[in-house]
């Protein structure tokens, strides 16, 4: 009984992030059992490192109420701001690029801020750990994690996102959401 009650739990977490058929910027590298320990203990600091330009953002979102309140006082100010904002933006695309190897190889996936499916031949092992560097496109916001195969009967294999930062989840979640209004738009032809 308590097993399917997790089994449960499982799949309602599963379903709280909107899932989207996207074409990201991929790179997995599967990690063997005995570094496991290992790969859990360095996370932090090498998703902090590729994930910069999410930190950015988090940071600019924190800051958005006292933005607004430059922009009502001092237009001239905030505008400056924001020049300013972007040029850090790119450096920081630029730093990321050079740091780690530029565009990663385009996949198509269904991804959510939980995990993502994607087709892999050979399929992985159900509960093997897979490292995956992320670039979310057009942006090329860079996110590492770690994530667990699931379970799966037939067809493209599941990833659950098992380690990712706040900042990194955000942007995917504020990815998703610019890909579904951009879509809206095109269907509608708004753009």
């Amino acid at each position: 009984m308590h097993e399917r009650g997790d089994r449960e739990q499982h799949e309602q977490d599963r379903r709280r992030f909107f899932r989207i058929d996207d074409t990201v910027g991929l790179r997995l590298s599967p990690i063997p059992p005995a570094d496991e320990a290992r790969a859990l203990t360095d996370f932090n600091e090498r998703s902090t490192d590729i994930g910069l330009l999410n930190e950015l953002h988090a940071i600019r979102d924190q800051a958005l109420p006292l933005r607004r309140k430059l922009e009502y006082k001092f237009p001239t100010v905030a505008a400056y701001t924001k020049v300013v904002e972007r040029q850090i933006e790119m450096l920081t695309i630029a730093f990321e690029s050079r740091q780690h190897g530029g565009e990663l190889e385009p996949r198509e996936v269904n991804l959510s801020a939980q995990g993502m499916c994607l087709a892999l031949d050979p399929p992985p092992a159900p509960g093997s750990l897979i490292e995956i560097e992320l670039q979310l496109l057009p942006e090329r916001n860079r996110i590492l994690t770690l994530g667990r195969v699931l379970e799966r009967d037939a067809g493209p294999s599941a990833i659950e996102f098992e380690q990712l930062r706040d900042a990194d989840r955000e942007a995917i979640v504020r990815h998703i959401h610019a890909l579904q209004l951009r879509r809206l738009r095109q269907e509608n032809g708004l753009d």
